[in-house]
């Protein structure tokens, strides 16, 4: 008996050793190479409703549920799936957003966070794209994993490859989207928001200290009294005035219909038809070529504008490389099923 509970303590010692000596971290990566903009393909990507189009997962079970949530294209977009065996069930989840990556955690139904990467490196026409994908292994897996982690690469490998295979199609199969002034302008539907914030008439090299000023303001007086806003913090822009170098713009956040906040001024954005959006990366004070291109656009189109609204969705606080930082520029179109009233709360 002393004989079988030494060797059982033998073995759990060299297994223990195993898990010192075994990865805390598995690394599969794959990569393709694209003829389509970096842009275009981020679009794709961070957008879960197209995800089964080139999914190398769908295929294995055709009658896999899922469940897609948040804003498409933002930071808490997600992605919940449940199927047979051979894709079982979990959550994907976008992370972070930048000029050369996407980041998603992902999550095998509780049995461990993986992180997820996509990367890109333009190259002329050309995207270059890689998958990658970051495992953390619990300790006393490591022991385990070590004897599989070829397979693992092989096989985890194996459907990034064909993964990566059929958004080439994809991407390749699309249309040359024409670009302005380098940036994608998109035409979407702008749903009925409401705001809460400041209002004034700012000079142009003013603009950061009015909503650096404004918005924990805001911000503070929303937690204070209990008010859930529904967005990043934005900026709505009425006018701007080249030769004054001023704008009439608002600091706000939005908030859910039949919410209020008191001491602060309200405004209204009702649904229309047609705003035209960029998704700009880069310093706020860069900007003036992303509004030219809006320009640009809207001349050939034929169109107009009666609000521009910026989403401010980085944290210049937290990140401090400003060509990381991404804002939602939306200019809502005259002419459309809606426009703006104002509200003073």
């Amino acid at each position: 008996m002393k004989k079988v509970l030494y060797v059982m303590i033998g073995l759990l010692i060299i297994y223990l050793v195993l898990c010192l000596a075994g990865p805390s971290v598995i690394k599969v990566q794959r990569w393709t190479s694209i003829n389509a903009s970096a842009d275009a393909i981020k679009s794709e990507i961070t957008d879960y409703n197209m995800f089964s189009q080139w999914s190398p997962w769908a295929e294995k079970d055709t009658a896999m549920k899922s469940t897609i949530t948040g804003a498409v294209g933002n930071v808490g977009h997600k992605y919940e799936w449940e199927g047979n065996k051979v894709v079982g069930k979990g959550t994907m989840e976008l992370t972070k957003i930048s000029t050369d990556t996407v980041a998603e955690k992902l999550d095998f139904n509780g049995k461990g966070v993986s992180d997820v990467y996509f990367i890109f490196k333009s190259d002329e026409a050309k995207t270059n794209l890689t998958w990658a994908i970051d495992m953390n292994i619990g300790f006393f897996d490591r022991g385990m994993i070590m004897f599989f982690k070829g397979k693992m690469d092989k096989m985890l490998g194996g459907d990034f490859e064909k993964g990566l295979a059929k958004l080439k199609q994809v991407m390749e199969a699309m249309p040359v989207v024409k670009t302005y002034r380098g940036y994608e302008i998109k035409e979407v539907l702008w749903p009925e928001r409401n705001y809460y914030g400041k209002k004034g008439t700012v000079a142009f090299d003013k603009l950061s200290a009015f909503f650096a000023d404004n918005f924990p303001k805001v911000f503070n007086d929303a937690m204070n009294n209990k008010l859930q806003h529904t967005g990043p913090p934005s900026g709505l822009f009425f006018t701007y005035d080249e030769g004054k170098k001023e704008t009439e713009c608002a600091a706000v956040i939005s908030v859910p219909d039949g919410q209020t906040l008191k001491g602060w001024e309200k405004f209204n954005i009702p649904a229309t038809d047609l705003a035209l959006q960029i998704a700009y990366y880069g310093g706020y004070s860069k900007m003036a070529d992303a509004r030219g291109a809006m320009a640009d656009y809207m001349k050939e189109k034929g169109l107009t504008h009666n609000l521009v609204i910026e989403e401010y969705l980085s944290d210049p606080g937290s990140e401090k490389d400003s060509t990381k930082w991404l804002t939602n520029i939306y200019y809502v179109i005259k002419g459309g099923n809606g426009s703006v009233n104002i509200k003073v709360q």
